[in-house]
């Protein structure tokens, strides 16, 4: 196998599960750093993974062997982390959108093209045809709904009191 790909992940939250996923199936990239406002929540992810440590954002973007920054933190966080990770040389994937502000985006994209790194955003446009062109051919998904029927609306209370309409669908087992 080739060099891995040092990956380092800021926001360690629900996202950052599939991801987690996804990163142990392709062996060219290697998880090296965690990091979470939460340090609960990057030690539990750093603890069941090997090598992995829980450290904070600006060890993670300063780490030798952290190539990527797998930025998943909330929208607000966006343009701070992936400048603060540009800044130390390192690449930057993230959750959309890529700032909140068009003003901060461009000054992300600036400092990227400054500092000869890459940004990335989800989601990717991976069947455009101007991305199939780059890349070659993609692979294809394919989902199906959990339930053949529409869902059926009934109310429930809410902690506050107030009915909400929830939906509910009936498992394969109960039909």
């Amino acid at each position: 196998m080739g060099e891995q790909v040092g990956v380092g992940i800021v926001g360690c939250g629900n996202i950052s599960q599939q991801y987690l996923a996804t990163l142990r199936r392709l062996p060219s990239l290697r998880l090296c750093a965690v990091s979470d406002l939460d340090r609960s929540l990057a030690e539990a992810v750093a603890n069941t993974h090997d090598g992995v440590r829980a450290v904070g954002v600006e060890e993670l973007c300063g780490a030798a062997e952290v190539d990527v920054v797998l930025n998943l933190t909330v929208p607000a966080a966006h343009a701070s982390v992936a400048l603060g990770a540009i800044a130390a040389g390192k690449h930057v994937y993230g959750e959309k959108p890529l700032a909140v502000t068009t003003q901060a985006a461009g000054d992300v994209l600036r400092a990227a093209s400054t500092a000869g790194v890459r940004v990335g955003c989800a989601p990717t446009r991976s069947s455009a045809p101007a991305y199939r062109r780059r890349a070659g051919p993609s692979t294809t998904a394919t989902s199906a709904p959990r339930s053949r029927r529409p869902p059926r609306w009934s109310r429930r209370a809410t902690s506050a009191g107030t009915p909400t309409r929830t939906s509910t669908t009936r498992s394969a087992a109960a039909r």
